[in-house]
This record gives structure tokens, sequence and C-alpha cells, in this order.
């Protein structure tokens, strides 16, 4: 390694470590996280920096097995003031205090974690003002406690009097043996239960209240070893591990398990497969959110569902209307789909509806998009406004099959037309679709036929930054045949829109109070390539002057 890598390397370090102080393993995890950041030779400290950050706050690796722990991770010293005070910080937080006294500002803080995580400069500087306030510290004291800490010295855990023997006595033995220590949790009680009428007394259950079903859910031994064997792999699971299902399907027998990461976190799922010649792990996904949904049970065309979710159908997206077909479910698992239905033009996914009866109240339509991969996520969807199913399932075809977002890594999606009517140059009509996630995260907006066909590339939303459908404001490039035109429209809450940029000053308010503001502006010839469109911002304004802006991409 390069002495320049080096340096970067232990900055980086050094900052992993940080964030993962409280952690499993946190060296050996922090040592990988900046192992792979430093990588990323084009772009110098600050691209290994955004990779670091990438990976810390979506994907920072397990730790390994007990033995690791016992011999290479360093001791447990007491920390600095500046230590103390970021372990009572979530990790999103000490990322932001520590990027701060990296030597960014708060605004350059906040746009490195907003692709991952919900933040502002407000945040980074309430984050600021935390350890501030525990510490007691000046900035430069502050600075210099950080800089002073090398997590990278101390290799060995120097092992207490008592366990000392024994850790000299287990290495040549786990050499020798290949034997594998079993994981702290993995003799405590074994796995968790969940009582099979907790999901009847809510109005909204999610996974928490999601029982254990099939035939071989009372199987001690399947259970053991599906959970051991979670628990040894790559992707360990956090928390308790609790049974959703447990049965045979196809000649084999099928495990599949969440495990209780916490409130901040959103479950995993494992699921586990004995057959004649294998045995093992197959898929560990990490979900989206922890409300009860469909789980795609590995190749098999079927899926597992929760009990709450009746009247189960399901339909290919790519039709021009939907062709519900009824599926049986039988304690918990679904009749299997043809395997034809997945087509890679509209991602392999596939539309489903439910019926969730509450305790009180009335029957509740859920819709749902899966795919045939377990790993791959399952959005819910929901419409923002009431809407007819013709134009539901147009916006449910331009999601899936039209490129209206990226369908694998998908949060649960919030759905609405924003604007339907006449495009420029005779173009004829379109609606505008706004394809957000429940998350407050960019969203993508895109026009589209009556049909659901993708009528331009993807706009966007100021759904970053408002969550009301009145306030919700999107904008996009649509090319006719002459011209490329910005068109740009907001709800009923915003009063004018505005751009700004390269395209010069444009405004347009709405009609009357109440109606949908519509700007359209001519840009350059339709042979300009969309790399080279003007950069433009439109403003969107409430009657009080608040406003937000967004960018059609």
């Amino acid at each position: 390694m390069r002495t320049v890598d080096r340096e970067h390397y232990a900055r980086l370090l050094r900052l992993a470590y940080l964030v993962l102080d409280d952690g499993d393993a946190p060296l050996m995890r922090a040592r990988r996280v900046a192992t792979v950041a430093v990588r990323a030779r084009r772009g110098g400290y600050p691209a290994m920096r955004t990779l670091l950050v990438a990976t810390l706050l979506t994907g920072p690796p397990a730790g390994r097995n007990r033995l690791h722990r016992l011999v290479f991770e360093p001791a447990r010293t007491s920390p600095g003031p500046v230590r103390t005070a970021l372990l009572r910080l979530p990790p999103h937080e000490r990322l932001a205090y520590l990027l701060r006294r990296d030597g960014l500002t708060a605004p350059e803080v906040a746009a490195e974690l907003r692709p991952h995580v919900e933040v502002d400069f407000a945040d980074v500087d309430q984050a600021i003002a935390a350890v501030d306030g525990r510490t007691g510290l000046d900035e430069a004291e502050q600075r210099a406690e950080i800089e002073a800490f090398e997590p990278d010295l101390v290799r060995l855990r120097p092992p207490p009097v008592r366990r000392a023997a024994v850790a000299l006595l287990l290495v040549p033995l786990l050499a020798v043996a290949g034997f594998v220590l079993t994981r702290p949790d993995d003799k405590r009680g074994g796995l968790a239960a969940i009582d099979p009428r907790a999901w009847q007394t809510t109005a909204t259950p999610t996974i928490d209240h999601w029982p254990a079903q099939g035939g071989l859910r009372h199987d001690a031994g399947l259970l053991r070893r599906a959970a051991d064997a979670w628990r040894a792999g790559d992707e360990p699971p956090r928390g308790r591990v609790l049974v959703l299902y447990a049965g045979r399907v196809d000649g084999a027998s099928l495990v599949v398990l969440r495990d209780s990461p916490g409130r901040r976190d959103a479950p995993s799922v494992a699921q586990y497969f004995e057959r004649r010649l294998s045995r093992g792990v197959e898929s560990v996904r990490r979900l989206g959110t922890d409300a009860g949904q469909l789980i795609m049970l590995g190749m098999t065309w079927r899926y597992l569902v929760p009990p709450w979710l009746r009247d189960v159908r399901a339909a290919m997206p790519s039709g021009r209307s939907p062709a519900w077909r009824p599926l049986a479910i039988r304690d918990g698992l679904s009749d299997p789909l043809p395997w034809n239905w997945f087509r890679p033009r509209c991602q392999n996914y596939v539309v489903f509806q439910m019926t969730f009866r509450p305790p009180a109240g009335q029957p509740q339509a859920v819709t749902q998009l899966a795919s045939n991969d377990p790993r791959s996520a399952a959005p819910r969807v929901w419409f923002r406004t009431p809407s007819e199913e013709r134009f539901r399932w147009a916006a449910l075809h331009a999601v899936a099959c039209e490129g209206a977002t990226t369908l694998s890594e998908s949060a649960d999606l919030r759905l609405g037309r924003l604007w339907s009517g006449d495009l420029p140059d005779n173009g004829g009509k379109a609606t505008l679709l706004t394809v957000d996630p429940s998350a407050d995260a960019p969203g993508t907006s895109i026009l589209i036929s009556d049909s659901g066909r993708a009528l331009s590339e993807r706009g966007r939303t100021n759904s970053d930054t408002t969550s009301s459908t009145g306030t919700m404001a999107a904008a996009l490039w649509w090319r006719s045949s002459r011209r490329w035109h910005l068109i740009a429209a907001a709800g009923p809450n915003v009063t004018r829109l505005k751009t700004v940029g390269e395209l010069g000053t444009h405004e347009t308010t709405a009609a009357r109070p109440g109606e949908t503001p519509l700007l359209t502006v001519p840009g350059p010839p339709a042979g300009t390539p969309a790399s080279h469109l003007p950069v433009v911002q439109v403003v969107a304004y409430e009657p009080d002057e608040d406003h937000t802006t967004v960018t059609p991409g």
C-alpha cells in the first residue's frame, strides 16, 4: 500500500471505528469498511470517504465468531469524553459529527449523508451541539482527542488472567480441528415465539405480530439447524431469531426466519432449505419496513403470506388491463404462480392485491409488487388520492414495466397523478405520474399515456422536502418531434411555479385557487442529447411564500 494510501486508510479506519464503536467486533468491521473505501482511487480521499459513508449507512459488514472477538479485538478501554458522547448518538449522527470534524461544512456533510438518510445541515449542527454540550470541550480539544485515537495500534486483545490459558490452548486446537465456536446466543433459550392471536388484537399488524406457520414449525431439530446456519453465515441475525414458517415445499424442508434488530432498523429474513443432497441458508434480505408483506420463497414461485392478508390475487403488470388470478393460501403458503409470468421487461415483478380486515372498521385493499427473487424488495403501493382503476393499473404498469422506478431495492411507494392534459406541439394527452418512496427521500416523475406507456425519461419530485400531496411538485424534460420542453406541475396548495437557471426566468400561477399549476417552457431542439440539456431548477411557492425546489433530472 502506498504511503498516501496508508494515511488515507488510517483516517478512514478511525472514522469507521468511531461509528461502529459499540457494535460487535468494531475493529474487524472497521478494517473491512476502510479496506473497501481505500480502493476508490479516482477522486482521492473525498471519493474514499464517500464510499466509506455509503458502506456504513447501507450495509456495514457483520462481526465474526467469538474466538476472533476474544483474541483479535482490542480490549475495551475507558473512552475519552468525545467517544463517550458519540456512544450516546445513533450511528448516522456520529457520522455527521465526525465528517464535520473531518473538515466538511454542515451543508457538505448533509449532502454526503442525504443519499442514504434524511438529514439537513440543521441536523448536523444538532449533532455537533450534542457533543459540545456533553464534553464541555472546544473544537480544537475535541479534534485533538479524535486524532489521537488510533484503533489499529492495538492488534491483539490481552486476555484476562482467567482466560489467557484457555485462549492460548484454543488457537492450536481450532487450527487443527477446524472447529468453530458457537455464537454467544446459540444456547440461550432457542428461538422466540409469537402468540398466534397477536395480530388479531391490533388495527396495524406488523412483522412483530406474525406467528409461526407450517407443518414443521414444532420440529425443534430442524429449527435449531436453520438458526445455527444463519448465525454462522456472512449476514448473521441481529437480536432474537423468530420463525415465520417451517414446512415441506416441493420436496424440501424450508424454514423462514427473521431477526429483531430494534426499532431503528428493519428486520432481515433468512430462508433455510434442506434438500436431499444439500442444506443451508440460500437467501438473506433486509426488509424495507417492518410491515407484514409477501415473501418470495426461493425459486419455488410461491409466496409466504401473513395471516391477516386474505383474498390474495395476482396479475401480470404487462397487460393493458389486470387479468386477476386468485391464489389459494394454505397455512401461510401460496400456490405457485406460472414461471413465465416473471418477465425481464417488467423487472420480473408481479402485482398482488389482497384484503386486510381489521378487528374494527372497513376492509382495506393492499397492493404489493413482488418478484421471483427472494433477495429483491417487495414494495407495497399506495395511491396519494382516490382514483379510478384504469389510472391505478396504468401507474402500476409504468412502475414495473416502463422504468418509472427501480424495484429491486425499492422502499414502499406512493403513486400520484399530479397533472393530466395535452402536451405541447400536438404531442397528445399525457399524465404526470409521481413515484415517491414512503420514507422522506427524493422521488421520480414520468409522463405516461392512458395505458401506462412511458412518454418521457424520469424526472424528479420534491418529496424529500414535503410529504403533503397539496405541496407536491415535479419537473421533467419531454421531447416532441420538434424540441425539448420542460414540464412542471404541482399540487393545489402551490400557487406558482418559477424556473431559475440556464432557461431563464419563466413563471406561472394556478388559474384558480385549488387548481394544479402547470408550467411548460420550450427548450433546445429535439436533436440535443439529454446530457446537454440546460441546467434548470423549478421553484414551487406556497401562499405564504414558503417554497421548495425540484430539478428535472
